[in-house]
């Protein structure tokens, strides 16, 4: 059974009209001089010409420079869901939806990542955070749980390989507009496929998740979001001294 290590990816998202139209967010926190947007339409699951320094050797795949992620998320309008009404959009069995994408660099930004075994060592765990306020505070949670296990704390994500969604981690969180909505609630649906696995500082962790999460709250209509993207992280320099 895996164990959950939640560690909490933070974004804020801008929101628009449902469906068709759609706001891509590529700044940080508080739009800080820090933060350098990505490419438009980059996608972080695959190598860019823009980010290799040509081939490589025959058989090898040219990796992607630096670190950034990807990802739309088409939240379901519910109460207290103030996005631009565009009644020709619709998701699911018909329901109107927001639709969110991030567009993210990252590379220079190593405080975004959770790496290492602060108070789980010798276990390693780890997770991005990123968080935004401008122009609506949100929060999106890439958590992959413990990555190096020990005989009390097993493994979440511990190689390469598709991981369903569950009531365990890897997982992805978004809040929006007070709503959180998890793949662990019951009913989500989707998977991670982690392409490529790393547990040193400047190894490779790519791949792509994709699914429909649920909202946790005890209400009996619960909203739902469908997420879609891809990730490729260079991890930094471990915490807690592993």
């Amino acid at each position: 059974m895996r164990r959950t290590l939640l560690l909490a990816a933070v974004v804020a998202l801008s929101c628009t009209g449902s469906g068709s139209k759609a706001d891509v967010v590529p700044g940080g926190d508080s739009a800080g001089p820090q933060d350098s947007p990505s490419p438009p339409d980059q996608d972080w699951s695959t190598p860019g010409q823009d980010a290799l320094e040509g081939d490589g050797p025959m058989g090898e795949t040219p990796v992607r420079e630096g670190s950034g992620y990807k990802l739309t998320v088409e939240l379901e309008k519910g109460p207290g869901v103030n996005c631009e009404e565009d009644p020709k959009a619709a998701c699911f069995d018909g329901a109107e939806c927001c639709t969110l994408v991030f567009d993210r660099d990252i590379t220079n930004l190593p405080t975004k990542f959770s790496f290492g075994s602060t108070h789980i060592a010798p276990a390693i765990s780890f997770a991005m955070t990123d968080t935004l306020y401008v122009p609506t505070f949100s929060v999106i949670t890439l958590n992959f749980g413990i990555i190096i296990g020990t005989s009390d704390k097993p493994p979440a994500t511990d190689a390469s390989g598709k991981y369903p969604f569950s009531g365990f981690e890897p997982e992805i969180t978004v809040t929006i507009y007070s709503k959180v909505l998890s793949s662990k609630e019951e009913g989500s649906e989707g998977e991670f496929d982690v392409t490529d696995w790393a547990a040193e500082q400047g190894g490779l962790w790519a791949g792509t998740v994709s699914g429909t999460i649920f909202e946790k709250t005890a209400l009996e209509k619960k909203l739902r979001a469908r997420v879609k993207g891809s990730y490729h992280f260079i991890l930094p320099e471990p915490q807690g001294g592993q």
